[in-house]
């Protein structure tokens, strides 16, 4: 069955063309990095035609150091992946002053404190086990460096060596309401009485920060899994607990809650050591797929995101005069296997990179389709048809390569990866499709 459709070309001149859905091979149409090989319809003047076959270089590119301040997330644990390696965070805040100071003069009596931490359900690891955290205070003011607007994954801040607070114990992250850490008592006298007094330390903002300029919470040694918890003023805190001394004793409590959201952040540090991508690091950023059996590895919070390059696309311009592309779909499939145990990115940005590896822009997000059946056709979607255009007229100077990137609230508030393959990959092969147009 012919079904007909009209086509308008660039030249102004309406085509009838008539879809005949069949496929053909064109022995003597290959060029460097692309060949095609189906018509899906032609007629005595037009060929409608998609291709399989355009060369796409992969490569693992390593960044310095990521943004991790603002996110609104604390990262704490350690967790040993496999084809990451070891992974380890903690993370910084400001805490404030307690927003009232009422605790009489007489009859008060200090109990106990504690930090209590409020779980957002994301971890990576294993969560069964025991987990092992401990709180630090610290010593220098939290803040970017100067002329940075970010505080950043690989920055620290000098802490006191020993912590005023540990915890050892199971964490459900999606059942748990709270966490709450026994801090030192020695501290929480000590603030109970600057709160009773009124302490200039504690009654003026400025002063209390360069009093107490905040709490470090790393894993210790014991850690398994790398555990979320929310960082907002009401979902982490020093809580001070007292009583009143009355015929009927009242327990009460004071808050010392994180403050300038601004400022959290989480330090992630990491060993690649036994991986096959162990030699991605300060001293070699870029690495291709070819060194890595045809697969690249993806997972922005320890600095690794890939990169894919389309040089051969200018080669679309030589099949004829007049060539009109249509439509460039491109497939990324997860490596099966790879991600039994973790989270996939929800959502993957796939943006315009420069020849430095700097991000430019975003171009669209693809969303995750999984096939949770047959764990066999798992993959992200793009049209990168605007994007290929614009690479048809681009110099040296212009011209974009492509990265792939979660958005940049999932970069910093999760451990999220991807491990993808190339063209060459035997297992789970990138995928791209060129329509187009060839008007004889």
């Amino acid at each position: 069955m012919n079904n007909k459709f009209t086509i308008r070309l660039h030249t102004g001149i309406w085509v009838s063309v008539t879809l005949l859905l069949l496929s053909a091979v064109l022995p003597s149409c290959q060029k460097t990095g692309f060949s095609y090989d189906n018509i899906i319809a032609n007629n005595e003047t037009t060929d409608y035609i998609i291709s399989d076959t355009l060369s796409v270089e992969m490569k693992n590119i390593q960044y310095d150091s990521v943004p991790t301040s603002g996110s609104g997330a604390a990262l704490i644990g350690r967790n040993n992946d496999l084809l990451f390696g070891k992974i380890t965070s903690g993370t910084y805040f400001q805490i404030a002053a307690p927003a009232s100071l009422d605790i009489p003069e007489f009859g008060a009596s200090y109990d106990s404190m504690s930090l209590i931490m409020t779980p957002n359900a994301y971890y990576e690891g294993d969560t069964t086990a025991q987990q092992d955290l401990r709180i630090y205070r610290v010593q220098q003011t939290i803040q970017p460096a100067t002329n940075f607007y970010y505080i950043y994954n690989n920055n620290s801040f000098k802490t006191e060596t020993t912590p005023i607070g540990s915890f050892t114990g199971i964490i459900r992250p999606r059942t748990d309401k709270t966490i709450s850490v026994p801090m030192s008592n020695t501290l929480g006298a000590q603030l109970f009485e600057m709160v009773r007094s009124k302490s200039a330390d504690i009654s003026t903002a400025n002063t209390w920060q360069e009093f107490f300029k905040g709490l470090n919470i790393e894993a210790g040694p014991l850690s398994k899994a790398v555990t979320g918890f929310q960082a907002q003023d009401s979902s982490m805190y020093m809580r001070l607990y007292y009583h009143i001394n009355e015929m009927i004793t009242t327990v009460k409590y004071v808050d010392f809650k994180l403050t300038n959201n601004t400022v959290q952040f989480n330090h992630v540090s990491y060993d690649r050591s036994e991986t096959a991508i162990s030699t991605l690091g300060p001293t070699l950023k870029t690495l291709s797929t070819s060194s890595t059996n045809n697969t690249a590895y993806m997972q922005p919070i320890t600095g690794v995101v890939t990169r894919l390059d389309i040089p051969y696309v200018k080669n679309l311009l030589q099949l004829g005069k007049y060539f009109q592309l249509m439509k460039v779909i491109l497939t990324l499939k997860p490596i099966a296997g790879s991600y039994t145990d973790h989270r996939l990115p929800p959502r993957l940005a796939l943006c315009r990179m420069d020849n430095a590896n700097n991000i430019t822009d975003t171009l669209s997000y693809g969303t995750l389709v999984k096939d949770d059946m047959f764990n066999e056709n798992t993959y992200y979607a793009y049209d990168i048809t605007s994007y290929c255009k614009s690479e048809l007229t681009a110099d040296g100077l212009t011209t974009r390569g492509l990265a792939l990137t979660p958005s940049s609230t999932d970069a910093k508030m999760t451990l999220d990866r991807l491990v993808l393959g190339d063209q060459k990959n035997s297992g789970s092969k990138l995928k791209i499709q060129v329509y187009y147009l060839l008007y004889k």
